[in-house]
C-alpha cells in the first residue's frame, strides 16, 4: 500500500470545504488534481471515501469513519514540522556537553550562560568528569560535544583545536612568589609540589623538556582534585600548576595564581565529537560559541604570557 500525504490532504480538505472547487483552491491546486489524489486513495484504500452527484459529495460510511484518523495523523505531521522549525530556530532541543569539572565549573560554566540567555528554550545536559573520561562519553553517545585537553581519540572520535590555555603556578601568600608578577622555573626547583593529575604533571615536565629544560615535579602531598590541591597550597602545603581558567577559585583558598616564564608554557585544549555524527543545531551553535570565546581568550592570554 502506497498511500501519500497529499492524498489525505486532499481528503480532508475536500471534506471540510464540502467540494472539489472548495480544495482546489484551500490547496492551491487544480480541481482535476484534487479529484485524482482522492481517487488515489481511494484505490489504496479499496474504499469509497465520497459519493458523489451532480449537486453535492458527501462522506460515505466509511468516509467518516477514516476522517478522525487521517486528520490526526495530518495534525501529527504539521506537529513534526513545527517542531523541526522550533529545533532549527533554535527554540527547543537539548544540549548534551562534557568536560572536565574544573573546566564545568569555570570557563565552560560562562559560555553557557551566554548561551542559554541567547536560546532559553534550549535544555541543558553538562556531564562533568574527569578529564580522561570526556572522550569516552562522547564515543558512547552520553553526549554530542566533549570539551578538554589532549587525549587518545581512537578512530570512532575526532578532535578539533579549541584554545591554548597558559599555566601558572599556584602559591600561598608568604610564598616567595606571591606578590611577583612573574616567576622563572629556575626559581621553583626546590619546591614541595602538590600533584593532582600524573598525566598533568607529565604533559609539564615534557613541554619543560621541549624548551631545554632538564626539571622534575617533586611530589610532596598526591590528591584527586584541582580544588583539594588548591586547599592544601592555602593551608601551605606546597605550590602547585594550574590552568589558567581555575583562577576563580584563588580567593577561595588563598591563593594566587603568578604566570610562570622562561619558559612559558601552555596547553592546547581540544573539541571531541563522534566521527560521522552530525550535530544538533543546538550543538552547532555552541560550537560556533566555544570558538568564538576561545581563540579570542587563546589570544590574548598568549600575548599576555610573552610579555611576562
Amino acid at each position: 500500500m502506497n498511500i501519500s500525504l497529499r492524498q489525505m490532504r486532499a481528503f480532508a480538505a475536500v471534506t471540510q470545504s464540502g467540494s472539489f472547487t472548495g480544495a482546489a483552491r484551500q490547496l492551491n491546486l487544480t480541481q482535476s488534481a484534487v479529484s485524482m489524489l482522492v481517487q488515489q486513495l481511494e484505490q489504496e484504500l479499496h474504499l469509497q471515501l465520497f459519493d458523489r452527484s451532480r449537486t453535492a459529495i458527501t462522506l460515505t460510511e466509511a468516509g467518516r469513519n477514516l476522517l478522525p484518523l487521517a486528520q490526526r495523523i495530518l495534525e501529527d505531521v504539521r506537529q513534526v514540522v513545527e517542531g523541526a522549525s522550533e529545533i532549527r530556530a533554535l527554540r527547543r532541543g537539548f544540549l548534551r556537553v562534557s568536560t572536565s569539572q574544573m573546566m564545568a565549573c569555570t570557563w565552560v560554566a560562562s559560555v553557557l550562560t551566554d548561551f542559554g540567555q541567547q536560546h532559553p528554550g534550549i535544555s541543558l545536559r553538562l556531564k562533568d568528569a574527569v578529564a580522561d573520561d570526556v572522550v569516552d562519553t562522547v564515543r558512547h553517545g552520553a553526549v554530542e560535544l566533549g570539551i578538554g585537553p589532549e587525549r587518545a581519540t581512537g578512530d570512532d572520535v575526532t578532535r578539533s583545536f579549541l584554545m591554548n590555555v597558559p599555566i601558572r603556578l599556584v602559591c600561598p601568600k608568604g610564598h616567595p612568589a606571591y606578590e611577583r608578577a612573574s616567576v622563572p622555573w629556575k626559581d621553583l626547583r626546590d619546591e614541595r609540589w602538590i600533584s593532582y593529575s600524573h598525566e598533568f604533571g607529565r604533559h609539564v615536565e615534557r613541554a619543560l623538556h621541549t624548551h631545554g629544560h632538564d626539571f622534575a615535579l617533586n611530589t610532596a602531598s598526591d590528591v584527586g582534585f584541582l580544588t583539594t590541591a588548591m586547599a592544601l597550597a592555602g593551608h601551605g602545603m606546597g605550590v602547585l600548576l594550574a590552568p589558567e581558567y581555575a583562577r576563580s577559585f584563588a580567593d577561595n583558598f588563598g591563593v594566587r595564581f603568578v604566570p610562570l616564564r622562561a619558559p612559558a608554557i601552555q596547553r592546547e585544549y581540544f573539541v571531541y565529537q563522534r566521527k560521522g555524527q552530525s550535530l544538533s543545531p543546538a550543538a552547532q551553535t555552541f560550537l560556533q560559541m566555544l570558538r568564538q570565546r576561545g581563540g579570542g581568550a587563546a589570544v590574548k592570554r598568549t600575548a599576555r604570557v610573552a610579555r611576562a
